[in-house]
């Protein structure tokens, strides 16, 4: 990882930078749309849920107060019936180009990892776009591997008036 970069919880001071990153991942992942409104909205959940959730950023220093956000990570409790207590679902973790196979996406993951672990946490679990080989091997070398399952998905109507 870059001698610079921190990796902290984020603020709401942040998320104009963290939407920006979500745009560059589900840019590259078919099943999603870049909307940023949407994407604050999931935002400003995860910030205002901290206790079932985890929103991180990886900043170097630069104009503002936090910095520069290079990269970012999310991830939300659930709870495994099969293991009895909590899991981690890893939701987003994207690094900007220019600052990846630096030891960002690892950091950020490893965070995760140890907060999950003071959770009481027995697994992460993640979602990986099969089209994308440089992130499905990415994860394969931080200790993911594939299972059985296979993720289905079935949209519901969006509520009206949030």
């Amino acid at each position: 990882m870059t001698a610079a970069c921190t990796i902290r919880e984020a603020r709401t001071s942040d998320l104009d930078a963290l939407v920006e990153l979500l745009g560059l991942l589900f840019a590259l992942e078919a099943d999603f749309a870049v909307d940023a409104g949407r994407q604050r909205d999931g935002l400003d959940r995860l910030l205002a849920g901290a206790k079932n959730g985890l929103v991180l950023v990886a900043s170097i220093p630069g104009e503002g107060i936090g910095g520069i956000a290079v990269g970012m990570a999310t991830a939300q409790v659930v709870v495994s019936t099969s293991e009895g207590g909590p899991a981690l679902l890893v939701e987003d973790v994207v690094v900007r180009p220019g600052f990846r196979n630096q030891g960002i996406g690892r950091a950020l993951l490893a965070r995760i990892e140890s907060w999950g672990a003071a959770l009481g946490a027995t697994r992460l679990q993640l979602l990986a776009d099969k089209d994308n080989a440089p992130a499905y091997d990415f994860y394969r070398a931080c200790g993911f591997h594939s299972t059985n399952l296979v993720c289905l998905r079935r949209t519901l109507p969006r509520a009206t008036g949030k």
